[in-house]
């Protein structure tokens, strides 16, 4: 079994997911994928989404526990290639923030964070700068 740390990126080999020309073999993209991949501008892109199991997440600030919620993406810049793993069902401003990190690469996580938080409309108050 694969073990991803909370928070950071999943790191897997996509050869099993995509061939050389980016023609997808499993794909859970979705229209709302697609509507924010037009409006951030990277419709050029190739957005997959993968589930993966809780036990698959290891948390390093809670003693290497298993068994965490996880969203994150795995970013392939030279095959505009972004793959959104998840172990809860995807919410708009997951989508949003993941896509957030292909468009702006050097922005911070709290910068992803501000502008996924306007763009959906979550009140600040509900994130934690």
């Amino acid at each position: 079994m694969d073990l991803t740390n909370a928070g950071e990126y999943y790191l897997k080999l996509m050869q099993s997911v995509l061939s050389k020309e980016k023609t997808i073999n499993k794909v859970k993209s979705t229209s709302l994928i697609n509507k924010w991949q037009a409006l951030l501008g990277i419709s050029d892109w190739v957005i997959l989404c993968e589930p993966i199991s809780e036990d698959q997440v290891v948390d390093e600030l809670e003693q290497n526990s298993h068994g965490h919620e996880f969203v994150g993406i795995h970013i392939d810049f030279t095959n505009q290639i972004g793959t959104i793993y998840h172990t809860r069902e995807l919410k708009v401003d997951d989508i949003v923030h993941e896509l957030l990190h292909v468009r702006f690469q050097s922005w911070s996580e709290e910068k992803v964070n501000f502008w996924t938080a306007l763009l959906t409309g979550i009140p600040k108050s509900l994130f934690k700068f």
